[in-house]
């Protein structure tokens, strides 16, 4: 913003504000002040009215006293005497009297007459109540024998002001002992108050303790009223100031209220009077303010126009050697004054600046992160401060070269000192060295130094060094993890193929090494990827490559060849390590339990000599000697698989091994019945122990679950039979039973799974399990189910033959069942229930 404007703004802001004080400092005190008129007013309008009022008692106390010493009244009361009623106590006497109701009491407290006028006639019992309930006849009537003189006063009754008095009855020369009270009323009508509003020039209301509890007053002031009636309290808005007191009964009690209200003519006037003035002040201030925005432009304004033109035209030039001369003796001459001053001071170290700027484009072609400046000859050298604030330091722990040197990494100290004497004897021209040096924290970074002499003395020896100071630490791991990825493999974190390779490559440079290759080959990996998934290969292998691992010594480079085969590369060992080495390595196998399967792996040696005198071949004969190996333990490797897989199934699943027993010999029975031949009841007896082979690659919560399973538990339950199938077909002793094993859940009538085969596309082992497996399942006690009675067994082979079981199947089973052949073998487990 320009000078010019803000100075508009400042006069501006300065107005408003000081007519917005001045005018509202003014309205404060003159509402102040009329709000105090207006509460003397009130005060003399209450006064007014209370005097109004008290004429009003003494009119009445004047008439109830003409009555009530009358000796025609004393004598009325005790002879209850007709003819003074029929004479003196008519309508016409209570509307001549402007009364709205008498009532002549005796000593005992009796009514003995009542007379009530313009009031509502369905209420003048309940006013008479009122009124004996207020003077408390009935409770207590010994305070009339006491009663000496008149009493005058109000009361609220039914909810009507009225104005009431009661004095003693006695004879006119009031020697005579009362004999009773006289009780006169009026109600504080709508009439009275008209007249009390014309009179007085008010509103008036008189509204009783509730109305004006809920409507007119806060509950405080409400407080204040009923503890000291006679307190006026105010209220205003903009238009109308009521003014409310209270207003004792008989009793004392403040249970009346007069609301006073009128309209606020001085208030309004005041406000009028302030708005006026306001504006004619704001008028009167915004001429002046004119006036002296105009005066400031010229006198001061255009003055520092010519100054900001000038230094501005001085800025874009650089023209140092410009001057300016403005006429006065005021600040802004000598400012001018001073300006040339400062051009002088400037283009007289304009040579100074030049120096800077060339120290500083040195430093800046070869920062990075910092920079140093060393001083050869002091063994001085200054590090940016910010660089040496990052790693913990500041300026004065590191001033001399000496220091310097101490934070180096022990092993990079001759490194960074080789470096700097090839550069301080000018053999390399640029520093360029990276090193780690210790932070105050005691962690080692990694730093690059590059720099180069920039000052010699007259014998050409160097007096200073400049140059930059990186962190390259990020730099560093990065490398180092790509360079363990590059050499590591990924699942066992051993070394790779690619970093093997490189080291036989170097072995096979060293011709006096003595180098050994051990190659191994783990057994099952391919059908643990079948029946579990790649992760638990992956595990296997994992589990092969920590055994590797443990076992070789520390120079040992055990490695991943690839797939399911191991290296290992031993230099300078003789032939008794590697035999022990081999045995470690069978040992640690057959030591591990948590696993599926038995792991074993088949090895094969070899050694750099004078026949092989390549790593090729050296590598050669080791992978021949492990397959050669391989074969020989094939047969029992996969035996033991093989059991391996029964014994899981046994431990994992809730088939056991007398069920898998019975379910042999059942199949025997039944193959020999349906004249099966010698290979068909080996397979049946196979089938009968591995058909169900898959469930060890279900998950156990769902295998075991004691419930029923849900439909997607039920989906997964289904795919043990493929599972089974590929774990068949990775299996030579399995094989020939994989299909039998995938379709031992179909069912007769197509409606099985896992691909719906119907009728005699199903093989006919599949159907045959499926009967006898069913069978056994419903005469024994499972986790899930109890079993059941025989006859109920035989009743559902019966109603699914053609449906899940084959028919013929199903009459040849029967008819083992018949003649008793299966008892023997059924009757013998501890589990059937018949």
């Amino acid at each position: 913003m320009r000078v010019k404007s803000k100075v508009k703004l400042i006069v501006i802001i300065c107005i408003v504000m000081t007519v917005t004080i001045t005018t509202s400092i003014i309205r404060i005190v003159m509402i102040d002040y009329i709000q105090k008129q207006e509460n003397l007013k009130a005060g003399e309008d209450y006064k007014r009215t209370d005097t109004i009022l008290q004429k009003e008692e003494a009119s009445l106390e004047s008439l109830i006293l003409d009555w009530s010493e009358w000796d025609d009244t004393y004598q009325f009361i005790q002879d209850r005497n007709e003819k003074y009623i029929d004479s003196n106590l008519q309508d016409s006497t209570l509307e001549t009297l402007k009364l709205n109701f008498m009532l002549f009491v005796d000593n005992q407290g009796n009514i003995i007459f009542q007379k009530v006028l313009n009031w509502e006639s369905q209420n003048n019992n309940k006013l008479v109540q009122e009124l004996e309930k207020s003077l408390k006849l009935k409770e207590d009537s010994k305070w009339i024998n006491s009663i000496s003189k008149c009493v005058t006063g109000t009361l609220m009754i039914l909810g009507k002001p009225v104005l009431i008095s009661f004095s003693p009855v006695t004879s006119s020369d009031q020697k005579a002992p009362n004999n009773g009270i006289l009780v006169m009323g009026k109600i504080i009508n709508q009439e009275f108050v008209n007249y009390l509003e014309e009179v007085l020039q008010l509103n008036i209301k008189i509204e009783d303790t509730k109305s004006i509890e809920l409507n007119t007053i806060s509950k405080q002031d409400y407080q204040k009223l009923l503890i000291n009636g006679s307190t006026i309290v105010t209220g205003r808005n903009e238009n109308e100031l009521k003014s409310i007191s209270g207003i004792s009964n008989i009793y004392g009690q403040t249970d009346i209220f007069l609301v006073l209200s009128s309209q606020r003519e001085a208030y309004k006037k005041g406000l009028a009077a302030v708005l006026y003035f306001g504006i004619f002040f704001f008028t009167a201030f915004g001429i002046i303010g004119v006036i002296c925005v105009t005066v400031v432009d010229k006198l001061l304004i255009n003055r520092l126009k010519i100054i900001y033109n000038f230094m501005n035209k001085v800025g874009n030039s650089k023209n140092t050697k410009a001057r300016i001369y403005l006429p006065g003796n005021d600040e802004i001459s000598r400012l001018a004054a001073n300006t040339n001053v400062m051009l002088e001071e400037i283009d007289k170290h304009y040579s100074e600046i030049k120096i800077i700027e060339e120290r500083y484009k040195l430093i800046m072609e070869a920062t990075n992160d910092g920079y140093f400046d060393a001083n050869i000859p002091k063994n001085q050298i200054y590090i940016s401060p910010i660089w040496l604030s990052d790693i913990g330091y500041e300026e004065s722990d590191v001033i001399h070269f000496d220091r310097l040197i101490e934070l180096l990494h022990s092993e990079d100290k001759d490194l960074f000192l080789s470096c700097l004497e090839k550069c301080l004897t000018c053999e390399l021209e640029h520093l360029r060295v990276e090193f780690r040096m210790c932070k105050k924290t005691g962690e080692w970074i990694w730093i690059e130094a590059r720099g180069k002499i920039v000052e010699f003395d007259q014998s050409i020896n160097p007096i200073r060094f400049i140059g930059t100071i990186s962190d390259i630490t990020n730099r560093k791991k990065y490398e180092e993890e790509n360079i363990y990825l590059s050499q590591s493999d990924v699942t066992t974190t051993l070394k790779n193929r690619a970093y093997m390779e490189n080291i036989l490559k170097k072995a096979d440079e060293c011709d006096e090494c003595n180098s050994w290759i051990i190659m191994g080959d783990v057994n099952g990996l391919k059908l643990i990827n079948d029946t579990f998934g790649h992760q638990d290969g992956d595990r296997l292998l994992r589990v092969v490559g920590e055994i590797l691992k443990k076992c070789c010594a520390n120079d040992d480079i055990p490695a991943r060849w690839g797939g399911d085969e191991f290296i290992i590369f031993m230099k300078d060992k003789d032939e008794v390590y590697i035999k022990n080495l081999i045995s470690n390595i069978k040992k640690e196998c057959e030591e591990v339990t948590d696993y599926p399967i038995k792991i074993s792996i088949a090895l094969g040696r070899a050694q750099k000599d004078k026949k092989h005198k390549d790593m090729d071949s050296v590598l050669k004969l080791a992978e021949e000697r492990m397959y050669r190996n391989k074969l020989l333990e094939s047969r029992s490797a996969r035996s033991s698989i093989l059991s391996s897989l029964e014994q899981s199934l046994h431990e994992k699943s809730i088939e056991t091994v007398e069920h898998t027993k019975r379910i042999k010999q059942i199949c025997i029975l039944i193959g020999n019945r349906m004249g099966l031949t010698q290979d068909e009841l080996d397979e049946l007896a196979l089938l009968g122990s591995l058909h169900d082979i898959g469930k060890i690659g279900i998950p156990e919560d769902i295998l075991l679950k004691p419930g029923k399973l849900t439909n997607d538990e039920w989906e997964i339950m289904k795919t043990h039979s493929e599972i089974g199938y590929r774990i068949a077909g990775a299996t030579h002793e399995l094989i020939h039973i994989a299909d039998e094993i995938l379709y031992h859940h179909e069912r007769y009538d197509g409606t099985g799974y896992p691909q719906g085969l119907k009728g005699a596309d199903i093989p006919k082992l599949s159907r045959l399990i499926s009967i006898v497996d069913s069978f056994d399942v419903m005469t024994h006690d499972r986790h899930y189910k109890k079993a059941m009675d025989i006859n109920q067994v035989v009743q559902e082979l019966k109603d699914c033959s053609g449906k899940q079981f084959d028919p013929e199947m199903i009459d040849s089973f029967l008819a083992l069942l018949d003649e008793n052949l299966i008892d023997n073998i059924v009757f013998s487990d501890s589990e059937i229930r018949l």
